[in-house]
């Protein structure tokens, strides 16, 4: 079975949709973009800004997606400051993207764990952070695994919340075009794309949405899905955007 002409839902954030659609396209599938999630300013900025006045202070900085690195130089600069003030700390990516962004500012991730998840994260530090400060810049909603694992392992951990997410307004009225217009497959990069798009339909187009196969990101995006009534078909093994891609392509080479 091909995957060409397969219509299949991406949901990232609208400035973070066009890589894994771009990625589907030259599958040769048909990417429908709905973005159920926007990526927004938290309330106030004060407590991260005044934790970026005190790197001298800060011995790791987690850096754990792409909103948070850009969080961090955005307010660096207003704060006055700019990459050289992370020259002092030893810098943390989760993954390859965190990475490549950390890189387009001039920094080179000094640490990147094996599993791009907060877990890989969390076993890569545990058993170097005793007494140390870490400055973990965090998403309103994120996990609180990485602040109570590390400060287990005998870290101070400060983490202001960086950056926050909100609902697209125009979301419902496009995601329920996208059902009645037929899609193949759903994907979901994290578990607030899931519980947004429950979130925006109507008990009908629910049920529609819970008919079509998804694809998940990882084990955790997966888990959200299963328990909001989702049939789970594809899962990355790492959880990338390739990886996802590869996993999507693979499935419809073997159906």
């Amino acid at each position: 079975m091909s995957l060409t002409g397969r219509r299949v839902l991406v949901t990232r954030a609208a400035e973070q949709a066009s890589s894994l659609a771009d990625a589907l396209a030259k599958c040769g599938a048909v990417p429908v973009v709905v973005p159920t999630i926007a990526i927004v300013p938290p309330p106030s900025f004060a407590e991260l800004d005044r934790a970026l006045a005190g790197l001298d202070h800060i011995d790791y900085l987690l850096l754990t997606s792409v909103n948070a690195v850009e969080a961090v130089f955005d307010r660096l600069a207003v704060l006055g400051c700019d990459a050289c003030s992370l020259s002092n700390l030893k810098t943390v990516a989760v993954g390859p993207k965190s990475a490549a962004a950390l890189a387009a500012h001039g920094i080179a991730a000094d640490l990147v764990p094996e599993d791009y998840r907060a877990e890989g994260l969390v076993a890569l530090l545990k058993n170097r952070v005793n007494g140390k400060r870490l400055l973990y810049p965090k998403a309103a909603l994120a996990r609180d695994l990485i602040p109570d694992e590390l400060s287990a392992a005998g870290a101070e951990v400060i983490d202001p919340v960086a950056y926050a997410s909100s609902v697209p307004d125009d979301a419902a009225d496009r995601l329920q075009n996208a059902l009645a217009d037929g899609l193949d497959l759903l994907t979901f990069t994290a578990s607030s794309t899931v519980k947004n798009l429950v979130a925006l339909l109507d008990t009908r187009g629910l049920a529609m949405a819970r008919k079509i196969p998804v694809a998940s990101i990882g084990p955790l995006t997966s888990a959200t899905a299963r328990g909001l009534g989702f049939s789970i078909v594809i899962e990355a093994q790492h959880a990338t955007l390739d990886a996802l891609v590869e996993a999507i392509k693979d499935y419809y080479a073997k159906s």
